[in-house]
């Protein structure tokens, strides 16, 4: 009583302060509501100081964390054209911090690229030294061919043993010679191999992919489920913020939709996709709501509620709203689906209570007015 007493002295004496400090009080609430945030990670399932959330955020940070899946559905799907289309958004990632790993059949051609490049340096300078041994073998020759001569009328013998040292000699380069024809034959089929990344040729890309049997190779079954259907996998870092997996799904969706594939059809996928769709209608329905409860309240207000300023407990219901989204916003505490609950509840009790107190503020300034008139 004493409290409720004191601060009616207070309202009595000082009404223009007390409405200063309440109109102060409010705008600092308000600036708060820049700081909330839409929730639906695991901080919004389970307490940040269990065992179970800290072991999964231990395991996040040295595997990293959820993925995103982009799906490419189509007939063909192995293809110079559809590889580089993927390679363009594996491209776009490169430099997002937030992304872990990103793993597809360009990740794969690319590195049998690299080490196809590398046997083709290494068969060249094979070619090099085989050009090179076939020099001095026929200088070589030569010499033993002019001394066979000067030694012929003397030692028979010698020049027929030598004779056929030389016919040994020539069928090891011979060999040699097939052997160096078989390098230059596969680089000049596979030109593109020369180089590192996606190859050129379609050629030579079925001869990264394909075994002798035609068969895919094994490495690529994790990303390639079939004939219609391979994937692009992109891993986050660990325990990545909600808004940094968001901005990632929207440049995704803005590399597809700006670069078009009309070979293929494309769909993204994964946990982080799922979950910005869930905080976007998280969002929209909390305008929508705001809006409807707002709506119904003026038309209850104006037909039912017969007295003046009668939607005055709008006003108030919306400055409590404010207030308490404001107040979550300071102290961090996001919006998840659980917290949505309150604000229904909040509406429904705030605008009971500040039209039963508008009502009975009425009825005693009116039995003032009737008590002065008296």
């Amino acid at each position: 009583m004493k409290v409720l007493n004191l601060l009616s002295r207070v309202l009595t004496r000082r009404p223009m302060l007390v409405i200063f400090i309440a109109i102060l009080i409010i705008a600092l609430l308000a600036a708060g509501t820049r700081n909330v945030n839409m929730a639906t990670g695991n901080e919004t399932l389970v307490r940040t100081d269990t065992k179970v959330y800290q072991d999964n955020q231990k395991l996040e940070e040295e595997f990293g964390g959820e993925s995103i899946l982009v799906l490419y559905e189509g007939e063909g799907l192995l293809t110079t054209g559809n590889l580089q289309h993927m390679k363009g958004l594996e491209d776009q990632l490169e430099y997002n911090d937030a992304v872990f790993s990103v793993f597809s059949p360009v990740t794969l051609v690319e590195q049998i690229a690299g080490k196809q490049q590398e046997k083709s340096m290494e068969g060249i300078g094979e070619i090099n030294e085989g050009l090179k041994e076939m020099g001095r073998q026929l200088k070589e020759s030569g010499e033993h061919r002019e001394a066979g001569l000067d030694q012929q009328t003397k030692q028979l013998e010698g020049f027929l043993t030598q004779q056929e040292q030389q016919k040994k000699e020539m069928d090891k380069l011979g060999e040699r010679l097939l052997s160096i024809s078989d390098n230059v034959e596969t680089v000049t089929a596979y030109s593109d191999t020369m180089k590192a990344g996606l190859p050129e040729k379609q050629a030579t890309l079925d001869h990264m992919i394909y075994d002798d049997d035609n068969q895919l190779r094994s490495s690529f079954e994790e990303v390639v489920i079939d004939n219609k259907y391979m994937l692009m996998i992109i891993k986050f870092e660990g325990n990545v913020d909600d808004t940094v997996k968001s901005d990632t799904v929207a440049a995704i969706n803005s590399y597809m939709e700006e670069n078009p594939n009309d070979q293929v059809e494309t769909m993204v996928s994964g946990k982080p996709v799922l979950d910005d769709s869930i905080r976007t209608s998280m969002k929209e329905n909390m305008q929508k709501m705001m809006m409807l409860s707002v709506a119904f309240m003026i038309l209850v207000l104006s037909i039912i509620f017969k007295v003046s300023w009668r939607l005055l407990p709008l006003v108030v219901i919306l400055v409590a709203v404010v207030g308490t989204v404001g107040l979550m916003g300071w102290v961090n505490i996001p919006v998840t689906m659980v917290s949505m609950a309150v604000f229904p509840i909040l509406i429904g009790l705030g605008i009971d209570y500040a039209i039963q107190f508008h009502s009975r503020y009425t009825e005693e300034l009116n039995e003032g007015e009737d008590s002065i008139e008296e």
